[in-house]
């Protein structure tokens, strides 16, 4: 009796456990999410904020390279979704996983995810090409390569990187706003909207700034970049 009793609250003890952790391929419902973390090797991320559609996450894999067009039918093994992804409280954690590498042609792991506006994003990954848009709190981006495009407002974004190409486009100022990007060799094409005061500071071995204003001290937007080459053009 005490065996049969115990195999329904075991079962039940595990449904729990797992409530929040999905299956590979299955959309997570990230309607109570405040912040996500994404963490481990490359992907590529896409993060919107529309409040029009619903609050959901996904990752996946797509093949891609030279071997990708005949992989499908010469060989069995498919490109899998390694990833792994939970929800901690308000925290969406998502770790992205290689495929394995024997596979002739490149698999890469994909994140999507429609947050809450207001949402804070911390990424933190080998390399990482990153599509932002809408409103967000903060995005923090470490990654040794990053390719990151920002459409939207953040109150704060922190870059750092190696070798960093961003695209960064504010469509409101709010005056509250610091960007901070710190890499060695930099590309960055920053806009903030036409006539908007900026203050900004650039520190590095080699750098070309184009911009049409002079920086105006203590204004917001406050912009830090920090490298060894840089190109930066600020609008």
């Amino acid at each position: 009796m005490t065996l049969i009793l115990f195999i329904p609250a075991f079962i039940l003890t595990l449904a729990c456990a797992f409530a929040d952790v999905r299956t590979p391929g299955e959309a997570l419902d990230i309607s109570s999410v405040r912040s996500v973390v994404i963490s481990g090797d490359a992907s590529d991320i896409r993060l919107t904020t529309t409040n029009t559609e619903p609050y959901r996450a996904n990752t996946s894999a797509r093949r891609s390279g030279w071997f990708s067009s005949w992989y499908s039918s010469w060989f069995f093994n498919g490109c899998r979704d390694r990833s792994a992804m939970r929800i901690d409280r308000t925290v969406l954690k998502i770790e992205v996983m290689q495929t394995s590498w024997t596979d002739l042609s490149d698999c890469a792991p994909e994140v999507s995810a429609n947050l809450l506006p207001g949402a804070i994003v911390r990424i933190d990954q080998q390399a990482v090409r990153a599509r932002l848009d809408g409103d967000f709190a903060s995005v923090a981006i470490s990654s040794k390569a990053a390719d990151i495009t920002f459409d939207g407002h953040a109150t704060g974004i922190d870059i750092l990187g190696a070798a960093v190409r961003a695209r960064l486009r504010y469509d409101t100022i709010r005056q509250d706003e610091t960007v901070s990007i710190n890499a060695q060799s930099l590309q960055a094409d920053l806009d903030f909207g036409s006539g908007v005061p900026v203050d900004y500071s650039v520190i590095a071995k080699a750098s070309y700034v184009d911009s049409l204003e002079a920086s105006v001290q203590g204004a917001r937007p406050r912009v830090s970049i920090k490298g060894d080459f840089v190109h930066a053009r600020i609008r």
